[in-house]
């Protein structure tokens, strides 16, 4: 046969197709000559884990340790959350993460004028402990393999709600596991839910983990996210370096209080994320843990391979969309797919509306089963790092490390994560990949199946069955339930523990004693994260970007 052979469904010939979103173009065949040039020999694989944990971070990957089903989960009111959350628990969910709304991600109560129309629509609408008990009204925490929210602004106050929580449930600390997001220097650039200034609200951060280290070394308290950065438009390379430099500097805020390195990293996870290319997905969790690992041994002085063993959370989507809907299922199970081979340690799965709405109760299902099938059904945890050794996969793996490296290189070179904040850095390097990333889309370089091919009309079929969305008087409910939380509470108490909370964070002492007492007086969310803004001031953006 002659010609030119025809691609399928229109795919363009342009020789960006084969090129990955995170930097490097795919070769039509890889070989042993291929592991050579790129220096990658048996030293820098490994073995599963062993340093530099290449290949995953135990012995005999998921046999003995399978990736945790974890949902991020919130909806409407403490009641409606609560039905969802026993809902998941019989479902098998093994994490449940939070999603509380965003007032209460940026400290204000619902009856804050902030609040008005955005009560309970990104999430649970969450003031005080008395609404955390109602969302785990029968649910204890100590049922579940972990349990958390992401507090990234409001970390001490999220810590002391599940403390406290915990208490009236009658579970020790050494009952559960929590699982803080903590993270809130990436919302200066790529998510938004930041209220204090840069450096106070990396000193609560550090509160919580030095908290942590010492009366709860089982948590997981900082979880440092690659996720929202590539969201934005950084890409999984650029946004691999962010994270390492963000996680660079807890570690040495941390390490200036005088907490040993190995004191705390075992409780550090990174939030990786590549949503555009399978492969470059498993690369990219290999790479970041062969980093990792030197990172934490080489200029910290790590000494605990627990310390150098990259705990990593991930979450399986793809580029979902509103069209076609149900063809997001084929993608989040694929993203999926990828992590599970990497062997991360837990796993968000996406539901397949979320693009639309917050999550039915049938599409959050499918997600569960989806990770489940894929943890029971097929055998992909029979053996660590089934892909290891693949001529594709280890080049692209040093190709990712070679791009990562450089590029944290960079973010030190102009002074590290404050520095970058500070600068506009990341906010430059975000906008000029979001922009070339759209350019590609619409280029049809990076097909959309059912969008920009093979389009069809829009037909009942594909329809989504809407959730219920908090409604005006439902928002009024919330507010009522405050004002009667007010009246019943003790109020000389609240008054009394908030004083104590300003004091501490005045003095410099680490605030989750104080806080946590705050919160057993049933002081709200606003209550406290006013207390702060008194003592900190609020962040003001920068005009000049």
């Amino acid at each position: 046969m002659t010609g030119t052979r025809r691609r399928p469904w229109g795919v363009p010939a342009d020789e960006e197709f084969f090129r990955l979103d995170a930097g490097p173009a795919v070769q039509a065949v890889y070989d042993r000559g291929d592991l050579s040039r790129r220096d990658v020999g048996d030293e820098r694989i490994g073995a599963p884990g062993t340093f530099p944990f290449t290949r995953g971070v135990h012995p005999d990957g998921q046999r003995t340790a399978p990736t945790l089903v974890k949902v991020y989960t919130g909806l409407g009111t403490p009641d409606d959350t609560n039905r969802r959350v026993r809902k998941l628990v019989d479902w098998g969910a093994e994490i449940v993460q939070l999603a509380v709304d965003l007032p209460a991600q940026i400290g204000y109560d619902p009856d804050h004028i902030m609040s008005a129309g955005e009560v309970g629509r990104s999430g649970v609408s969450i003031a005080s402990l008395r609404d955390l008990e109602c969302v785990f009204d029968g649910v204890p925490v100590s049922r579940l393999r972990r349990v958390g929210m992401l507090g990234n602004a409001i970390g001490p106050i999220a810590l002391a709600l599940f403390l406290a929580l915990a208490e009236r449930q009658g579970c020790q600390v050494d009952d559960f596991v929590l699982d803080l997001q903590n993270d809130p220097l990436k919302e200066y650039v790529a998510r938004g839910t930041q209220f204090l200034p840069v450096e106070d609200a990396v000193r609560l951060a550090a509160d919580v983990v030095e908290w942590s280290a010492r009366h709860a070394p089982h948590f997981y308290l900082l979880d440092v996210c690659v996720n929202h950065l590539n969201a934005a438009g950084a890409g999984s390379t650029w946004g691999t370096a962010f994270a390492l430099g963000n996680a660079t500097h807890y570690i040495q805020t941390l390490i200036d209080r005088g907490l040993p390195i190995d004191a705390f990293a075992p409780q550090i996870q990174l939030f990786l994320d590549e949503r555009e290319d399978f492969f470059a997905a498993i690369a990219n969790v290999r790479a970041t843990r062969r980093i990792w690992a030197e990172l934490l041994r080489d200029r910290f002085g790590a000494l605990d391979p627990k310390s150098m063993a990259l705990e990593v959370t991930a979450y399986g989507h793809g580029r979902e969309t509103r069209k076609e809907p149900l063809n997001n299922i084929v993608r989040i199970t694929l993203g999926s797919l990828a992590y599970y081979l990497a062997g991360v340690q837990s796993l968000y799965t996406a539901s397949y509306d979320e693009v639309i709405q917050t999550p039915s109760d049938e599409a959050v299902k499918i997600a569960v089963r989806m990770q489940q099938i894929m943890g029971l059904e097929i055998g992909l945890g029979l053996t660590a790092d089934p892909l290891g050794g693949s001529y594709y996969l280890e080049s692209l793996t040093s190709e990712l490390e070679a791009g990562i490296r450089e590029r944290f290189a960079a973010v030190e070179a102009a002074g590290g994560a404050r520095a970058c904040i500070d600068s506009g850095f990341i906010r430059e390097i975000i906008s000029d990949g979001a922009v070339r990333r759209q350019e590609r889309y619409e280029a049809g370089v990076r097909p959309m199946v059912g969008v920009d091919r093979l389009a069809v009309a829009d037909d009942d079929s594909w329809a989504v069955r809407p959730t219920s969305v908090m409604s005006e008087a439902a928002e009024e409910r919330r507010r009522t339930d405050l004002a009667e939380l007010r009246r019943v509470r003790d109020g000389r108490r609240v008054t009394g523990a908030l004083r104590d909370v300003e004091a501490a964070v005045r003095r410099g002492d680490n605030s989750v004693a104080t806080v946590l007492e705050a919160v057993r007086a049933y002081a709200t969310i606003g209550e406290i994260s006013d207390v702060l803004r008194e003592v900190f001031g609020e962040w003001v953006p920068d005009q000049t970007f």
